[in-house]
């Protein structure tokens, strides 16, 4: 792992490079001085040219050691201008959601859904809140007979009562029920000339159709058959299949003028199902329509004559009467004198309940410049199926290895998690010992502190080791090992698991006054150490982290206390011997300021003896422990990986460039995953 700078060490840089940024205390003059030309105390051009190698090594300093192997590259934190350091540019989380999608479409193409993802990064390339929304009325079919239903539905949802008839009603009237229909909803200035339905064959017919309710929602929608065959047998493939098939509906078009046809899919952001009667009720409930998709996708059962009992008996469905519906649309046109019955007929249908539906996510109240929720839902459930797919990638891998023995895919992709494990371990090694060498406790031991805080040595250095010792990077080596353990890896030759030998760390204690134990209990110690831990430290994982924690807390930490007693002994001893010097040449007929000077002179060589030797002791234990982390860590990746190497020593050339697309396609997926939490 390369060297990095650590944290104080940047922070020291920062605030000795950028010096010239603080505030001056103003200087005391006379009131003629100050009615004189002040020569001005802003930095030069040379000093600023000066300072700019200074800035640049802290720039260097703060930049992330582990960069992101994308298309776009990390910005840097700080940018600089030729006069002066810049403020940091602001980030477009849409502009960075938008690179993470396209990554993950070029690295991940098997494991996303490529048009639901290309829907979602048309979406992202239109003005924030301005998206187009597309919905689906898919009518589901049990056999040769069409569908209407769908149809005559999405008519009375868009229909106005207010108005007559209008021209667009009897388009979709006329319009075949087994050919697909888009329907445009735009206002009336907006309208193109009616296409003729069967003006081609090789296009999806298109009609527009204005509504004061969705006329600004930028919506289009599709009414079109599915077969109740196609989805079921889509939706047993995998769980999160479903939504794609429902979601992603195919439409055959004409490819030739021989009567040749090819499917085209149609990605929506949000479906209807429809189906009639009992049939069609319970074909609906068959699907695995999930609760958390109720906003997405929405199922309708439509029935002549409704009754309590059948709402009871389907609480999960929309209940609707397009008859019922249909009925009382005709007759508040006719005459405004039976708005009773229309509202009667008009709750009976159920339409309003699609209406909310429709309402509640197409036209729901945002910010200003805020993206659409049936936008950000389509974006979150591309990820989510995308994230699974992954994870069920990997588990066919797992359940094959353990069947017949480890993959080589397998193995590449524990030696993938190792890596990782071991990088995530130094950064937490190298951030979690900062944090406590500049915290509170540490503070409490500085050499002036001792007088009263020699007690509280022990206590403290073994809470820090405790604490800041690399906790989360033991628990992912847990989980790292059960992996192992689930793959199928064991020792060779034999089917019991593998055990891991615990490490044998002899203590370094510095020599001279850094050290407080004799020679003989340190030799008995480190051979008692030594014999034990072959038998001690054995398990199904390795133990090197667990067990130079306690080699710290049970070795140095002791060290360090006794080292603290025995230098406040020996300044206090120096001291007061000093003073007590002075005290008696002052009886003997010696000067006050002679035996003050005396006691003076003792009193300074002995804290300064403290300090020095406090500092020195303090500057060896922060490195040993630094020093024990990453041995431990080498250690333990040293183990994992020999294992590893013993079952499959190399890695085919495919195997590695699907693990990079899969390392890819994780990262991408990470990246979009923040982005779209910063995403308004």
């Amino acid at each position: 792992m390369p060297p990095t700078l650590g944290l104080r060490r940047a922070l020291q840089s920062r605030s000795r490079g950028l010096g010239f940024v603080g505030q001056r205390t103003p200087s005391s003059i006379c009131l003629f001085c100050s009615f004189a030309t002040r020569p001005s105390t802003l930095p030069t051009s040379s000093s600023l040219n000066k300072l700019r190698p200074r800035t640049q090594q802290l720039l260097e300093a703060v930049r992330p050691r582990y960069q992101s192997t994308g298309a776009t590259p990390l910005r840097p934190f700080i940018s600089t201008s030729s006069d002066a350091v810049d403020a940091a540019e602001p980030i477009d989380p849409r502009k960075d959601l938008e690179s993470a999608l396209r990554d993950l479409q070029t690295h991940a193409p098997n494991y996303v859904n490529l048009p639901r993802l290309q829907l979602a990064l048309r979406n992202l390339s239109q003005q924030p809140g301005h998206e187009s929304i597309r919905v689906a009325f898919l009518g589901l079919t049990t056999g040769d007979k069409p569908q209407h239903t769908a149809r005559e539905l999405l008519r009375l949802v868009l229909a106005d009562p207010l108005k007559s008839a209008e021209n667009w009603e009897a388009q979709l009237k006329a319009h075949d029920p087994s050919k697909p229909l888009i329907v445009h909803i735009g206002p009336p200035e907006e309208q193109a000339t009616p296409l003729s339905l069967a003006a081609s064959e090789h296009v999806i017919p298109e009609i527009t159709v204005p509504s004061h309710i969705y006329n600004d929602a930028n919506l289009e929608m599709l009414v079109m058959e599915a077969d109740y065959a196609t989805v079921r047998q889509a939706s047993e493939k995998q769980p999160h299949s479903f939504d794609d098939a429902v979601l992603v509906p195919a439409v055959d078009t004409a490819a030739t003028t021989a009567g040749h046809s090819a499917p085209i899919v149609t990605p929506v952001h949000m479906a209807v199902l429809v189906g009639d009667g009992v049939l069609g009720a319970a074909s609906i409930l068959s699907l695995p329509i999930s609760p958390e998709s109720q906003d997405t996708i929405t199922a309708v059962a439509n029935f002549k004559k409704i009754s309590a009992e059948d709402k009871a008996a389907c609480p999960s469905l929309v209940i609707t009467s397009v008859e019922a519906g249909a009925q009382g649309l005709d007759l508040f046109r006719e005459s405004a004198s039976n708005a009773m019955k229309y509202e009667a007929l008009w709750t009976e249908a159920g339409v309003g309940h699609i209406n909310k539906w429709l309402r509640s996510n197409v036209l729901s109240r945002t910010e200003q410049g805020a993206t659409k929720a049936p936008v950000r839902k389509l974006i979150e459930s591309v990820m989510r199926n995308a994230s699974a797919a992954l994870q069920a990638a990997e588990y066919r891998d797992v359940k094959l290895s353990v069947e017949g023995g480890p993959s080589p895919l397998t193995v590449a992709r524990l030696n993938q998690a190792l890596a990782e494990w071991a990088q995530d371990a130094h950064e937490e090694l190298q951030q979690q010992l900062e944090i406590a060498f500049v915290g509170e406790a540490w503070r409490q031991m500085n050499w002036w502190k001792l007088f009263w805080r020699v007690d509280d040595v022990g206590m403290l250095s073994s809470e820090m080791v405790a604490q800041r010792f690399l906790p989360e990077a033991e628990k992912r080596l847990i989980f790292l090992a059960g992996r192992l353990h689930e793959a199928g890896i064991t020792t060779a030759g034999r089917d019991k698991p593998v055990t891991y030998s615990g490490p044998a760390v002899p203590p370094s204690f510095p020599e001279g006054e850094s050290s407080v134990a004799t020679t003989t209990t340190t030799t008995t110690t480190t051979t008692t150490t030594t014999t034990t831990t072959e038998s001690e430290t054995k398990g199904t994982w390795p133990a090197h982290i667990p067990f130079t924690r306690n080699y710290l807390q049970a070795e140095t930490v002791p060290a360090l206390q006794a080292l603290a007693q025995k230098l406040v002994l020996q300044s206090s001893t120096l001291a007061g011997a000093t003073t007590a010097l002075g005290g008696m040449s002052w009886l003997s007929g010696f000067g006050v300021y002679e035996c003050g000077a005396i006691a003076a002179l003792g009193i300074v060589l002995s804290l300064r003896g403290l300090q020095r030797r406090w500092e020195r002791a303090r500057d060896f234990w922060e490195g040993e422990v630094r020093e024990e982390g990453r041995k431990a860590v080498r250690a333990t990746e040293a183990s994992i990986a020999k294992l590893l190497d013993s079952v499959s020593p190399e890695v085919p050339e495919d195997v590695a460039v699907e693990l990079e697309e899969v390392k890819e396609a994780k990262s991408a997926l990470k990246r979009a995953e923040e982005a779209l939490a910063r995403l308004k």
